[in-house]
């Protein structure tokens, strides 16, 4: 095989190897630079199949050198749009202008008497610039960690290098061997820079898209996390959010695979004993619980999660989110209760005065049979009955505090005023049963108050606080400023709110004592609502303290 042979296989081999890994990648990603580079080395390897190896006798012919120059400025317009493509850039006109002007003044020089090489350095040079301008972009564009796009550029820039001088070559028994030879060597280096920057780009986007997730998940509010079920069951990742949410840090749930289980609260361990029983049909709906977290707070939430299948079809992992709907759940709470506060409040304004009247009545007659000489020997029992009916007035009157249709008569008042107005009608109430009430009031600012019911609302708290120590103690009525909010506070040293009660607090009807009418304190909240204030709680084995907070 002579060198002419070799020249003209080595020279296709580097064509042929960077459109077959322009077309591979295309077809790949249809990345749509990577197709229109392929394009334009297609034509090239066109070119130099039918012209450059003498298949079509070309040199002396005007049509023959016209298809010549049109297949090389074709060629370079198309890899100069791919490139614009690479770059994420529109293309230049320019280009375009440029390329048409040449065609056409290539044309002229056709029809001169001049010798073929100066026919051809018009859409050389085009090629050699663009080839150079190509190489320089690879080099200058792109800021990557390996060497891919400097083998690219500076093979670009040799190869033009090279066809520069191919016009005055091309005659040349040295030149022609050789300077394909070395031509197909450098568009095998260009292919396979091409293939290194190729692979460095994805493999940095893939990088950074993997940093953009993992910084949206570590910073995410909820807990994300996957969890092994085959072959062991374990937990691959928790995001740092669990520490937040639980107090616990995700090296500890990766130590004890049982962590979160632990935390669930003692009610609701059927659940979740339920969920993993019935997986994985269970998740179609969400799972909302609650847990105790590390610093004993009992917190709401939503559970959601997506199966991962391996080919088989066994369930080998579990995908999902943990968010905290603890607020959410306490404004549900907060809505239910005075949805029914409303219900019974329009039963109130129906009900209650219908009622009254036939009780009044009643209590009349009995009053004056009482007082006839032939029932003397039953007046206790009378009295009885007209007890009965004054303590069912008495929840009717409460009852009718729930009205909706109550207008509240708001006027800058002074809380502090109210309390001292009020309190020695509490310190009697709290001797008769040996509890010991105090005061420490604070400077406060005036609020806007409907002054009667403040003075219900005290009156109710105190109430109750003094009921929840029968063995006696020490009421304190307190107030201060916080945060720019007034606070009421009404402590007792009682054994504290069950459990079962403290759920339902505010509900009509629900209450812990046996002569109850479970009314006085939904209308501590209907109060407060209306004040725009809010009711806080804090119970335990050593009483309990209302906080009610103004803005």
């Amino acid at each position: 095989m002579d060198y002419t042979s070799i020249s003209v296989i080595d020279s296709s081999i580097g064509t042929l190897a960077i459109i077959l890994i322009y077309i591979y990648f295309y077809l790949l990603h249809r990345e749509r630079y990577m197709g229109i580079w392929a394009v334009s080395w297609l034509i090239l390897l066109s070119r130099f199949f039918l012209f450059d190896t003498g298949f079509i006798s070309w040199k002396h012919s005007f049509i023959g050198l016209t298809i010549y120059q049109s297949l090389i400025i074709s060629s370079i317009l198309i890899f100069v749009w791919g490139t614009y493509l690479f770059l994420n850039k529109p293309l230049n006109k320019r280009w375009i202008y440029t390329c048409i002007f040449l065609s056409f003044v290539s044309v002229a020089i056709n029809l001169l008497p001049l010798p073929l090489s100066y026919k051809l350095i018009l859409p050389l040079y085009l090629g050699c610039f663009v080839g150079i301008w190509i190489g320089l972009t690879f080099i200058r564009q792109f800021y990557l960690p390996f060497i891919g796009h400097l083998i690219t550029g500076y093979a670009f820039i040799l190869w033009s290098i090279l066809n520069i001088i191919a016009p005055f070559s091309l005659s040349s028994s040295f030149f022609f061997p050789w300077g394909f030879i070395l031509g197909g060597v450098l568009r095998m280096t260009i292919a396979f820079g091409t293939l290194i920057v190729y692979f460095e780009i994805t493999s940095s986007k893939l990088a950074t898209k993997e940093y953009q997730f993992r910084l949206l998940a570590e910073n995410a509010v909820d807990v994300i996390y996957y969890y092994q079920i085959l072959p062991n069951k374990k937990i691959d990742y928790i995001t740092p959010s669990v520490l937040t949410l639980t107090g616990y840090t995700p090296e500890e749930y990766y130590n004890d695979n049982t962590l979160f289980f632990s935390l669930v609260h003692p009610d609701d361990i059927p659940l979740i004993t339920n969920f993993v029983k019935e997986l994985p049909n269970s998740i179609e709906l969400p799972l909302t619980l609650r847990i105790i977290s590390k610093n004993k707070t009992t917190l709401w939430l939503e559970h959601k999660c997506v199966p991962i299948y391996d080919k088989q079809g066994r369930l080998i992992a579990l995908e999902g989110i943990v968010r905290d709907i603890t607020t959410r759940q306490k404004l549900e709470q907060m809505a239910s209760l005075f949805d029914r506060m409303n219900m019974v409040g329009n039963m109130a304004a129906t009900v209650a005065h219908e009622i009254r009247n036939p009780l009044t009545t009643v209590r009349g007659y009995l009053q004056v049979m009482g007082t006839k000489e032939k029932y003397l020997t039953d007046k206790d029992k009378f009295l009885l009955m007209i007890e009965e009916i004054d303590r069912a007035n008495s929840i009717i009157r409460e009852y009718l505090s729930l009205s909706r249709e109550k207008l509240a008569d708001f006027k800058m008042c002074s809380l502090n005023g109210i309390i001292e107005t009020l309190f020695p009608l509490i310190q009697a109430n709290a001797i008769s049963t040996k509890v010991y009430a105090k005061l420490k009031l604070c400077t406060i600012p005036e609020l806007l108050l409907d002054e009667n019911e403040i003075r219900q609302m005290l009156l109710n708290l105190t109430r109750n606080s003094i009921e929840a120590m029968p063995s006696g103690g020490i009421l304190l009525i307190r107030t201060y400023l916080e945060n720019n909010k007034v606070i009421l506070s009404i402590s007792d040293q009682g054994s504290g709110i069950p459990p079962n009660i403290l759920d339902k607090l505010g509900t009509p009807f629900v209450t812990s004592k046996d002569t109850g009418t479970g009314l006085g304190l939904p209308i501590c909240y209907r109060i407060a609502h209306r004040h725009n204030a809010k009711i806080k709680i804090d119970t335990g084995n050593t009483g309990t303290t209302f906080f009610i907070c103004f803005n």
